[in-house]
């Protein structure tokens, strides 16, 4: 095992302890990036850029490092070889144990690997589609205190995440579990919520094929409904019918006018509705719509 290797490991680990603003895994070697690089990886700005040939020579370094007894290996040693090893393979469930069992001996805080883990999330596409590293982030929160700082960064993460990899199923179940946390301390978390509401009122004008957006902001209403706070319907509804009438072949805009339906319990308001979706010009998804209307009563 070279020691120049495990010198390089131990100067990414540092870099990724001091809270970089991102992490890039690039394509190549450090050649096709740096002319004269006095490093074998890029750090400017606090932008930290693995090339990936490194990356995975130090992968099988890590390997081999994080598989010795845990008796002849620190706990540094661990905590940066199994960062190495998630770089290079966010499915790694091995190395993701590894790291909850130094969260669980306290050698590592709940705070510091979440850090680690919106860093990792944000590095790949690879990395913000498993399942198992999103499972792990739930594990965290569960062992922070829920301050509305802390969902509001988790929000931020999903959106960005949502942004990186469309569709992502896995992010929006964080934010279905984030929601969770929040029943039964609903007038707490009220700010949060009102600042979810209005991102995702936004978000949905700008990715019109995303419906799981429109679908958690609908379901975002019932949480204001269970703290009497009154929410503009009509406003909802004005917004999804704006959005199909310019847009009338985006099917997931048409689901918003669904659950929109769904979430408006005033019989004149749904008349109103049905009536508007009726007027606009004829469609395959606007023919499906209003018979689910009429069937939805």
């Amino acid at each position: 095992m070279a020691d120049d290797e495990l010198e390089v490991i131990s100067a990414i680990a540092r870099i990724l302890s001091s809270s970089p603003a991102s992490v890039e895994i690039l394509p190549g070697a450090i050649e096709q990036w740096q002319t004269d690089p006095t490093d074998p990886f890029l750090f400017h700005d606090r932008n930290l850029g693995i090339p990936q040939t490194l990356l995975y020579r130090l992968y099988i370094v890590a390997l081999t490092k994080f598989r010795r007894p845990r008796s002849t290996s620190s706990h540094q040693s661990l905590s940066e070889a199994t960062a190495i090893v998630l770089f290079a393979n966010p499915g790694h469930q091995t190395a993701l144990n590894e790291r909850k069992k130094l969260v669980v001996a306290e050698h590592l805080s709940p705070e510091r690997e979440a850090e680690f883990i919106a860093l990792l999330l944000s590095s790949s596409k690879n990395a913000s589609k498993q399942s198992i590293i999103w499972d792990h982030r739930r594990w965290l929160l569960q062992k922070q205190a829920l301050s509305p700082a802390l969902i509001e960064r988790e929000l931020d993460i999903i959106l960005k995440n949502c942004e990186s990899y469309p569709r992502n199923y896995y992010a929006w179940a964080h934010w279905d579990f984030c929601m969770e946390l929040l029943n039964g301390q609903t007038e707490y978390y009220l700010p949060v919520i009102v600042g979810a509401f209005r991102r995702l009122h936004a978000w949905i004008d700008s990715h019109l094929s995303d419906y799981s957006a429109a679908h958690h902001l609908c379901g975002l209403t019932q949480k204001f409904r269970d703290l009497d706070v009154e929410i503009n319907l009509t406003r909802l509804s004005v917004h999804a019918l704006e959005l199909v009438s310019r847009y009338p072949d985006h099917e997931a805009l048409w689901m918003y006018v669904r659950a929109v339906w769904t979430v408006g319990e005033d019989e004149q308001l749904r008349e109103t509705l049905e009536a508007s979706i009726a007027s606009l010009p004829t469609s395959i998804y606007r023919e499906q719509c209003i018979a689910w209307c009429r069937e939805f009563k």
